[in-house]
């Protein structure tokens, strides 16, 4: 049986957003959050730094996911063995991110586990994102971020 992973910090906590203007001002005046330098992910977002190294990321919300509420009956959709949503959806909505020190061995214990898991490299970086889901299908992100950023 495989090894728990090893968390060394929470990353970032998300909000997805229809309108990630109307969510960032919300944040940055309200809570006076320094805006960060974001990567292009090829969809709208920002992101704010939290007090201790912590991230606040919002993501402008997926159209083409469907609601939760909804059942899923899209084919093209590729919906797992169990009726869920496949994990490329986790990154562009509501889910936790957790560091590790090494994202091959999380990989590897992942697959040992028989955890399936979408992997995606964040552009000009060499991070690597995976993402998996719990048994209630709330998403969570893990990566091989910057521990100096991410700490709490």
């Amino acid at each position: 049986m495989a090894q728990p992973l090893e968390i060394l910090a929470v990353n970032h906590i998300s909000r997805e957003t229809d309108d990630v203007e109307r969510l960032t001002e919300f944040y940055s005046k309200v809570f006076g959050l320094p805006r960060l330098e974001r990567p292009d992910f090829g969809f709208g977002g920002s992101w704010f730094a939290l007090p201790n190294g912590g991230q606040l990321h919002i993501i402008e919300k997926d159209t083409q996911k469907p609601p939760v509420s909804k059942p899923v009956q899209d084919n093209q959709l590729q919906v797992t063995h169990d009726g869920r949503l496949p994990e490329k959806f986790i990154r562009r909505s509501h889910h936790i991110a957790l560091t590790v020190a090494d994202i091959d061995d999380a990989k590897s214990r992942l697959t040992t586990m028989g955890i399936p898991f979408a992997e995606n490299v964040v552009p000009g970086t060499p991070i690597i994102q995976l993402f998996v889901y719990d048994p209630d299908g709330n998403g969570i992100e893990i990566g091989n971020f910057d521990v100096q950023r991410s700490k709490l």
